[in-house]
């Protein structure tokens, strides 16, 4: 059984689009990057998965049921954490996570909320309202793992953290599928979505323009090789007319760093005309391919 699924999805506000003709499953125990910059889509596809938007057309089915606009499917068995993540500011998080807990049907959830707390060094006994916008953040995220949910949905689950409670919340997802729950992670940090997820959705402008393994997506990227010439060696200029899809990164009088995509051999048969004295591959990035690939799909020229 897919533990998401969604087929043909589109949501338009007036004239504006917001998702068009989407689709895409993610696997049971998968965990599931869903990329793209702010108005991408990525929350408007939420929304419709949690039946808080209704599609203009197409659906969204979670854990083996159909998504109905304004019901609540399977939520007890999903952890929810929206992008804009708010609560009641007058009362302890203690308190709020307990009537967050009953109204989902879930009790007995005290010894895991304190180990959630403690793992992300949160005093529960302080009002929201006075609490930091990570440690608001701390509460949502103890709010969404608190139930141990079948599949969690969630939208910019690190904004606002410092980097070692980040670190923190990648391993409670990977603890948390791991044990066979599934994970959708909507994300623009790329960094924590290659950290932990095997594929990943790219969405621009409402439209999925990827679907693939992490590694699939970092070898449609640039390329890149850095270069240095023996002493005698005089710099030579980059042939971009000949050589296509290739950039000048950066050049100094010792070495050299181009990017290129497709094949290295016109690149290493072009550098081997000249005094080569050593060259290093660097390895390309989640971050350095999405870009790239962005730029593709919007058809912008280097």
């Amino acid at each position: 059984m897919k533990a998401i699924e969604v087929k043909v999805l589109t949501k338009r506000y007036g004239k504006a689009v917001g998702v068009e003709d989407l689709s895409f499953d993610v696997e049971e125990g998968e965990i599931f990057g869903y990329l793209g910059p702010n108005g991408s889509g990525k929350t408007t596809t939420i929304r419709c998965m949690m039946g808080l938007l209704r599609p203009t057309s197409g659906w969204c089915s979670v854990l083996g049921k159909r998504v109905m606009h304004g019901r609540a499917t399977q939520h007890r068995r999903i952890g929810y954490l929206p992008g804009d993540f708010q609560i009641w500011p007058g009362r302890t998080a203690r308190k709020s996570l307990r009537v967050l807990a009953a109204l989902g049907g879930g009790n007995g959830l005290k010894k895991k909320r304190e180990e959630l707390s403690e793992r992300l060094d949160l005093d529960l006994d302080r009002k929201v309202g006075t609490l930091s916008k990570g440690n608001r953040q701390k509460v949502g995220i103890i709010y969404a793992f608190q139930h141990s949910p079948d599949l969690l949905i969630l939208d910019e689950p690190t904004i606002g953290l410092d980097p070692l409670v980040r670190q923190t919340v990648l391993e409670l997802i990977r603890e948390v599928a791991a044990a066979g729950a599934t994970v959708l992670l909507s994300s623009h940090d790329l960094s924590e979505v290659a950290a932990v997820c095997r594929r990943a959705a790219i969405l621009r402008e409402g439209h999925l323009v990827e679907l693939a393994p992490i590694p699939q997506i970092v070898q449609q990227g640039e390329r890149r090789l850095k270069v240095w010439f023996a002493n005698d060696a005089k710099i030579p200029p980059v042939p971009a007319d000949s050589l296509d899809g290739i950039r000048v990164i950066k050049q100094n009088a010792e070495s050299l760093e181009v990017a290129y995509l497709g094949s290295a051999d016109a690149v290493l048969k072009w550098l081997a005309r000249f005094g080569v004295d050593r060259i290093a591959t660097p390895q390309t990035s989640l971050e350095d391919a999405f870009i790239q690939y962005y730029r593709r799909e919007a058809g912008h020229e280097q």
